[in-house]
């Protein structure tokens, strides 16, 4: 196992970051609290974390993980802290599998499946349940014929 916590193990914890700034392939590097950067992830409404922090800064160097900090508001600076450091070093690097149950496999077939169930076959759809009903969308059937070059009024 390797001696720094991975991406995967940072967002199993605290979930994908609110804002990013830079990114892992950005040649520019930057440096804050003692920390050399590219990329900095800023999770600014945190529930769960480790520390308790309200926020948090994670810092990566491409895939390396280079440090973090949290705060509570944003009227303190950023402090560095080690508790997601030692949470993530418990877990395993890669996110855990799929649950079956949450995610059926679907039977190998030929056929055409819908992403949705066609409620009224008759209209073709294009209409919202709540706003009109598929008597209101009939049209009215005293209708202005307008007299064309054949017709026998023009």
């Amino acid at each position: 196992m390797s001696a720094r916590p991975s991406r995967n193990a940072i967002v199993a914890i605290l979930g994908t970051p609110d804002r990013t700034e830079g990114s892992l392939d950005d040649p520019r590097t930057r440096e804050e609290g003692g920390v050399r950067f590219n990329e900095r992830w800023i999770y600014t409404h945190l529930r769960h974390d480790p520390a308790g922090a309200a926020m948090r800064a994670v810092y990566w160097m491409r895939y390396d993980f280079r440090g973090t900090a949290v705060r509570n508001s944003e009227a303190e600076s950023w402090r560095p802290d080690t508790a997601l450091i030692e949470a993530a070093m418990k877990r395993a690097g890669r996110l855990p599998p799929l649950d079956p149950s949450n995610n059926p496999a679907l039977a190998p077939t030929n056929d055409y499946r819908p992403a949705s169930d066609l409620k009224d076959a008759g209209l073709g759809g294009g209409f919202q349940e709540a706003s009109a009903k598929p008597a209101d969308l009939t049209p009215a059937r005293s209708v202005t014929q307008i007299p064309g070059p054949n017709s026998p009024q023009g």
